[in-house]
């Protein structure tokens, strides 16, 4: 290290490199003189990369002999990196530029890229060395892209948080030719304390709080779930996202937006949610915290820091904790304060004259406040980065010695387990360890939600297996092949069409009377069809457009919840076709199946996956009650396939041999059952299940045949 770089700093500031910080800068140095002229360090947040940037930036001065430029990402981050430490350290060496004004051409000058470049024929001559913060910016970004192939610098030394896998291919190719590939060091606090035995690393006592719906909240975002709002079904997903992540304000405010472009319909319910005058779970969970933490007592803990992505919750929450303290004392940090205010009200908080910042995405870089005590996040990003960065603002070296609480408010059983389970596993595949935070979040993950309106939909239905549409279109259909034909074929002319003329040999043959719903039923069951795939594939656009069908995927293979096909419904369907094929006086059909996961749904009755056994015992009881009835001509065979591991699902047939006019009419049926998981495509507990179940069925089609027929009997 150079000693008269450690004396400045430690003049000026009063602090002392860690000996993990000479160990970074003795690995940059060795890389440098290897020849690379592009290099990366990944540091926490709070570990004091900046110390590093200026002494990087002092070494150029002294052994390349040119100037230094440092690009900082917003004008904020200029004004603040300035003021409170490159300026102390350099003094008249060092100057700060944005807003397009000349710059005063120091040795080390601060700017934006976007000043930088409106200056290139200025500063590309004698800058030849850059430094640049935030540097996972530059990946994509194309003002870096643009500057630094104008300057063609000797040296790039960028820093970051993390720099996530993903974003390292986003690096423009130019820039490859111009700089070479970057050559990247990545430390997290777990290898900086393996550099450094006597560093400890800080730490943060984690904590997570429900952020609970009330009732109607709970209503309306189960109806977001299930996609029973009638609009465009990407607009009623960014609703439903809306919704769990940021509260009612935020959501009413978005949904009067949608209702405006016409891309919702007009709904009473929601209407009456948006005109209720309470606070949304997402600005109650927030008192909860600041109740549970004594934040009027505990002097320990601030100032706290929110974070919430919405500058509409960032203010509903101000106005939710203004019972604890004066209003003065709680400000809100947006992208709408001009520079001055940002830093006047950072100064506030460090000086203790604000107890509380409520930040939206704006204080996620550079906002430093090492005083913070506790850090709220009031929804989790999925981001690997982005939640890194949140972190940083209350996990920082300059205040070791004071207790960090760090507390996530989330929505349970929504997307916002699943965004924080893929926040941390990121962070984990990036080789970041973040073990400090431990949190179980199975009990409350997306999944689970499922469960709950199992059991909530069974108790009013009175059955441990409840049909598929009560969930997701709050009714059980009588007849799935009606249902099909009044939402999706009739509405659709183009559908319609391509429906009828691919089955007009099969109507032909039957004298139908309601040419549609059998072209529609050959459509679904059998294979010859024109075009089969293509119908399809519109078909399942408009049945699978909620968030709830790829949740029940998930939910099944992770054993929550199973489900068996309706016994009636199904055997309709095969009863309609045994008919179909004695009035044909086709004895055989060895092709009828229900093979497609977006209509077998239609027919799918779903329970948890703990009844299994009950569910087995009721199948059991209908079997002997149907197999009764039914004379000797009548024989019935299930078997299941073999697994299909890349589809997850198991093939499952049943035979149904019915003697009639001295002939075996035989049926061939094949349906599917999806998201079996390898686990369980061999347990025989399933396949019993599944055997059963086209038992049953097939026993009551036999019956509901055998009853139109006289001579049965």
């Amino acid at each position: 290290m150079n000693n008269n770089f450690t004396y400045l700093l430690e003049k000026n500031l009063g602090i002392k490199f860690y000996k993990y910080q000479e160990y970074v800068v003795k690995n940059l140095l060795l890389s440098i003189n290897k020849g690379e002229r592009f290099v990366i360090v990944a540091m926490p947040t709070g570990s004091g990369k900046t110390l590093i940037e200026m002494y990087m930036s002092y070494w150029a001065l002294e052994n390349m002999k040119t100037g230094v430029l440092v690009l900082e990402p917003t004008r904020f981050l200029c004004d603040q990196m300035y003021s409170k430490l490159w300026s102390k350290v350099f003094s008249n060496d060092v100057y700060k530029v944005y807003d397009g004004e000349l710059p005063h051409l120091k040795n080390i000058l601060l700017s934006t890229p976007q000043t930088a470049l409106k200056n290139i024929d200025i500063l590309k001559d004698k800058y030849k060395v850059i430094i640049i913060d935030e540097v996972h910016h530059a990946f994509g970004g194309k003002l870096y892209t643009n500057l630094l192939e104008e300057i063609s610098p000797n040296l790039v030394v960028g820093f970051t948080a993390l720099l996530p896998t993903h974003k390292r291919y986003k690096l423009d190719p130019g820039l490859v030719n111009t700089l070479g590939d970057p050559y990247i060091f990545m430390y997290d606090f777990k290898k900086l304390a393996e550099v450094d035995p006597k560093f400890m690393p800080p730490k943060a006592i984690a904590d997570l709080f429900d952020a609970s719906m009330n009732e109607i909240e709970d209503h309306i975002y189960n109806r977001l779930f299930c996609g029973s709002i009638e609009g465009e079904s990407r607009i009623i997903k960014f609703l439903e996202i809306t919704f769990a992540h940021y509260g009612k304000a935020a959501f009413c405010e978005s949904l009067w937006r949608a209702y405006d472009k016409g891309k919702v319909e007009i709904d009473k319910e929601l209407e009456e949610l948006c005109e209720r005058c309470e606070y949304s779970h997402k600005a109650r969970v927030i008192r909860e915290v600041l109740t549970a933490y004594q934040i009027g007592i505990n002097e320990i803990i601030k100032p706290v820091i929110i974070f919430t992505s919405r500058k509409r919750t960032a203010y509903e929450m101000k106005n939710t904790i203004a019972n604890y303290f004066p209003k003065e004392k709680v400000q809100v940090l947006t992208s709408d304060m001009r520079r001055e205010e940002r830093l006047k009200l950072i100064k506030k908080a460090k000086s203790g004259e604000v107890d509380v910042i409520v930040s939206t995405l704006v204080g996620e870089e550079g906002v430093d406040i090492p005083e913070a005590g506790l850090l709220i996040m009031s929804d989790a990003p999925k981001s690997s980065l982005r939640f890194y960065q949140r972190l940083g603002r209350l996990i920082r070296i300059s205040s070791p010695g004071k207790i960090k609480y760090l507390v996530v408010t989330l929505t349970p059983k929504t997307i916002e387990y699943k965004d924080l389970e893929k926040a941390l596993w990121n962070l984990y595949s990036e080789n970041v360890d973040i073990s400090y935070i431990l949190i179980n979040i199975d009990a409350k993950s997306f999944p689970m939600r499922i469960v709950d309106l199992i059991e909530s939909i069974s108790k009013i239905y009175d059955d441990i297996a409840i049909p598929y549409t009560l969930i997701t279109y709050g009714r059980e259909l009588s007849d799935p092949i009606t249902f099909l034909m009044e939402k999706v074929v009739k509405p659709n002319r183009e559908i319609r069409e391509k429906i009828l003329k691919g089955s007009e040999w099969y109507l032909d043959e039957i004298e139908s009377a309601n040419k549609l719903y059998d072209a529609l039923f050959i459509l679904i069951t059998g294979v010859f069809f024109d075009e089969k795939a293509k119908i399809l594939k519109k078909f399942e656009k408009i049945l699978c457009k909620s968030r709830l069908y790829r949740q029940l995927d998930k939910a099944i293979r992770d054993e929550h919840i199973f489900y068996i096909y309706d016994v009636d419904k199904i055997s309709d369907l095969i009863s309609h076709e045994l008919e179909n094929m004695y009035n044909m006086q086709y004895y055989e059909n060895k092709f009828f199946r229900l093979d497609r996961k977006s209509i077998a749904r239609l027919f799918m009755n779903i329970f948890e996956y703990k009844n299994i056994s009950k569910i087995e015992e009721k199948l059991i009881e209908i079997i002997r009650e149907y197999k009764k009835l039914l004379p000797l001509e009548v024989f019935i065979y299930a078997e299941v396939g073999s697994y299909n591991p890349r589809g997850k699902y198991l093939p499952a047939h049943l035979h149904l041999h019915i003697g009639i006019d001295s002939k075996i009419m035989h049926l061939l049926f094949q349906i599917n059952y999806f998201d079996i998981t390898e686990n369980r495509a061999y347990d025989e507990e399933i396949h019993e299940l599944i055997k059963m179940n086209l038992k049953a069925i097939g026993y009551k089609a036999a019956l509901n045949f055998m009853k139109t027929h006289t001579f049965f009997l």
